[in-house]
């Protein structure tokens, strides 16, 4: 594996970096209709795809690009787990195989395909959101707060401009706890270790070049989000992650990075559970916990009063 990890040409949705040789990270640029990481893995004989953004303008993107780096068309997509920002653009990929976890598929065949009925029935709430958020970011004054509004509230109207054109894209091929491709050139293990960040999350191990592309079990400098989260397994989940000779890491957000992140995020996940169990444990509400200045430089601030009260939820639910 390369020691350094090289810029090469992406979209004005993503940037690409080379990994190592034949495996790249598409990272995406803020405020547009990607919002998560995706991944590109040339297999020799085949190319499989890590999650497929939130639009189908930035999937057709990522589509042409991995066409281009590898010469040959997409096999194989992965879904890490359900969310829209690594799902929605599945339709793009028709003559890949899409695969996910059988839990992943099942949620996205009933829950996902029910919302995505609700947006397009009644979209008003979504607008009127996004009004709200443009009216708050009028008045903010923190200027690195502000710019991440403006980022969620532009890819959120991305989002709303496609939704008339998309076509809800189930997995073909699921698994139960892992799954491995053999390529002409390399060998991909696709594992899941249970639900973390959501019911049901998978992640790509590259055990030759000791690379793990993470969907959303592993952020870089990004709050993790723990809307769908059980905080205990998630942790459980990164420890046996530990396990593994992994090197370099492609997060769900953020850049490239090592073990280094995956540490800041037990790290992260283990300060908030310390935070809200003093603060349960004084007969005090969270309401008043501040981000801790560790993660001052943080992306994805808006979760930190969601994630408080996620684990303050979790605690009191486990001692009744």
């Amino acid at each position: 594996m390369k020691n350094r990890i090289e810029t090469l040409t992406g979209s004005k949705h993503f940037q690409i970096k080379m990994v190592a040789e034949g495996v790249y990270a598409a990272i995406s640029v803020p405020g547009t209709g990607s919002v998560g990481n995706a991944a590109i893995i040339d297999l020799g004989d085949s190319t499989l795809v890590v999650d497929t953004f939130t639009t189908i303008n930035a999937a057709e993107d990522l589509e042409r690009t991995a066409i281009h780096l590898t010469g040959k068309p997409v096999s194989y997509v992965l879904n890490t787990h359900w969310h829209s920002d690594h799902t929605s653009g599945n339709q793009v990929f028709t003559e890949a195989q899409i695969i996910s976890t059988s839990a992943t598929r099942d949620i996205m065949a009933t829950y996902g395909k029910d919302r995505l009925a609700q947006q397009r029935s009644n979209p008003e709430p979504i607008y009127k959101a996004i009004e709200e958020v443009e009216d708050k970011i009028q008045k903010e004054t923190d200027e690195k707060l502000k710019k991440e509004m403006e980022w969620e509230n532009t890819s959120d109207r991305e989002y709303m401009k496609m939704l008339p054109d998309l076509l809800y894209t189930l997995p073909t091929i699921t698994f139960d706890r892992q799954m491995s491709i053999h390529g002409r050139d390399r060998t991909v293990h696709l594992l899941t270790y249970g639900g973390g960040h959501t019911q049901s999350d998978a992640f790509v191990f590259l055990p030759k070049e000791k690379i793990a592309v993470m969907g959303d079990l592993v952020l870089s400098k990004h709050h993790p989000v723990m809307i769908n989260a059980n905080p205990k397994e998630w942790l459980n989940i990164l420890e046996r992650v530990e396990l593994l000779d992994i090197e370099t890491i492609v997060p769900g957000h953020g850049h490239v990075g090592s073990m280094k992140e995956l540490h800041e995020v037990k790290g992260y996940m283990n300060h908030i559970v310390a935070l809200v169990s003093e603060a349960i444990g004084n007969k005090r509400g969270i309401d008043d916990i501040l981000v801790p200045k560790d993660y001052h430089d943080w992306y994805f601030t808006t979760y930190f009063k969601t994630n408080l009260k996620k684990v303050y939820d979790f605690i009191t639910k486990a001692a009744d």
